[in-house]
């Protein structure tokens, strides 16, 4: 294994203990990372990057009210996410509308089945915000880690594969069988059992670009940054239940800077993203209102729901 390289002091803007910590943690790992040299320099920006005082303020920012609750809550707990969803649905019906008062109606009604959910997120020693911050660092390291792009044609053109193979197989158990002694019966019996192997693989592998938003469905535009800028906004979604436009812009110019340095002239500054950049990025894969699939699909969600709950 390979030694550990000195962790840089932290500075004075990253006041957080939870997020240090978490530091530390993803620090005292780096030697087992496949490319230590790159984990180093990403964890490194992550940390002591001025920029990164601009994500942290973000993330413990509170409003101006007496109580001074955070901007942007966290939703880890089904609690959390139940309020997210009642505050929603308050707003809508602000907004007037017999469309808005239903989907107020299905927010609220799903809050209270979230609720009577078992909660399988606990935060023994952190504060709900605090583990959430601590898991936007870990998961902007990861997803730096790992931003090179997934085209959706290709892992389709793999899926093709497979059922094509699954369909020929099943054609040599066929012939095989029809020679009608025992042993190639079989063997035609092991031929269809890699044949079902290969059809479930093809499941599994089938992708989704509206669950997985990372996979890149037309090869143009910004093909480097655009799978790191999804995932983000993905564990921000998850995080927050919101997606945190400038943040992820300067997460994204903090993991990418060494890349940019690079550059010279005026190309610098064509690189740093900002909070609209992200947005056009992610907007065909922007998250819709659950009312938005239709009512079929709505009320057989409610049902599953439902049926978990009595469980």
């Amino acid at each position: 294994m390979a030694t550990l390289p000195k962790m840089p002091d932290f500075p004075e803007w990253l006041r957080s203990p939870a997020v240090r910590r978490e530091a530390k943690r993803l620090w005292s790992k780096l030697p087992a990372e496949k490319d230590l040299v790159k984990a180093q320099k990403v964890l490194e920006q992550l940390i002591s990057n001025p920029v990164m005082e601009r994500v942290w303020d973000e993330l413990y920012r509170k409003d101006s009210t007496k109580h001074k609750k955070f901007f942007n809550p966290a939703r880890l707990t089904n609690a959390s996410k139940a309020a997210a969803h009642r505050e929603e649905a308050h707003e809508l019906r602000k907004n007037g509308g017999d469309k808005n008062r239903q989907d107020a109606e299905i927010l609220e009604f799903e809050a209270g089945l979230i609720e009577a959910l078992p909660d399988g997120h606990t935060v023994p020693r952190w504060r709900e915000q605090d583990r959430a911050a601590q898991l936007f660092l870990s998961g902007a390291y990861r997803a730096a880690l790992d931003h090179e792009p997934q085209f959706l044609s290709d892992i389709q053109a793999k899926v093709s594969k497979l059922r094509s193979v699954a369909k020929m197989l099943r054609k040599l158990a066929a012939e095989l069988q029809s020679v009608g002694i025992h042993v190639t019966e079989i063997y035609a019996e092991k031929l269809r059992e890699v044949a079902a192997d290969c059809d479930d693989d093809a499941k599994v592998m089938t992708p989704s670009p509206r669950n997985e938003p990372w996979l890149v469905t037309r090869k143009r535009g910004d093909l480097r940054r655009k799978p790191f800028v999804a995932k983000l906004a993905d564990k921000s979604q998850r995080l927050f239940m919101k997606t945190l436009h400038n943040t992820i812009a300067n997460v994204t110019n903090v993991v990418f800077s060494s890349e940019s340095a690079n550059l010279i002239g005026d190309e610098r500054h064509q690189v740093q993203l900002t909070g609209e950049d992200v947005r056009q990025m992610l907007r065909v894969n922007a998250p819709r209102l659950r009312p938005s699939f239709g009512r079929v699909i709505l009320e057989a969600r409610i049902k599953e729901l439902e049926g978990r709950v009595r469980e």
